[in-house]
């Protein structure tokens, strides 16, 4: 996190780095497209403003559109299964809200292939 995304940019660009993965200093890229279309400009080529952030198949297209980005960064991800035999949905092992913790988060191929899809119709 930063006080000024713009400055912090110009040091990002002076360390040398490449790329640079940002929200636009918002919760999800989406919200921060605004943003990130400003440091996108600003980098002129100098490094890769990458959006990321809550990327989704249904949101990319609108972000790589609304930003100039090139690249961008997604999980690509759906829940699977726990493999438990037994689950007591009475009874919590840390998660609020209950039925995460019979899942976990894992990458879904097609999710990516559709992403990446997208993502070469855009550029």
């Amino acid at each position: 996190m930063t006080s000024d995304i713009f400055e912090a940019l110009e040091n990002v660009i002076s360390l040398g780095c490449e790329r640079v993965l940002t929200s636009g200093g918002e919760n999800t890229a989406l919200e921060g497209t605004p943003v990130i279309r400003k440091l996108v400009e600003q980098s002129d080529g100098r490094l890769v403003v990458m959006p990321g952030g809550g990327i989704t198949e249904k949101n990319l297209r609108r972000i790589l559109d609304e930003t100039g980005a090139k690249e961008f960064h997604g999980s690509g991800r759906r829940a699977k299964a726990s493999r438990m035999e037994f689950c007591n949905t009475a009874v919590s092992m840390g998660a609020l809200f209950g039925p995460a913790e019979f899942s976990t988060k894992v990458t879904d191929r097609d999710r990516v292939k559709s992403m990446l899809s997208i993502a070469r119709e855009a550029t």
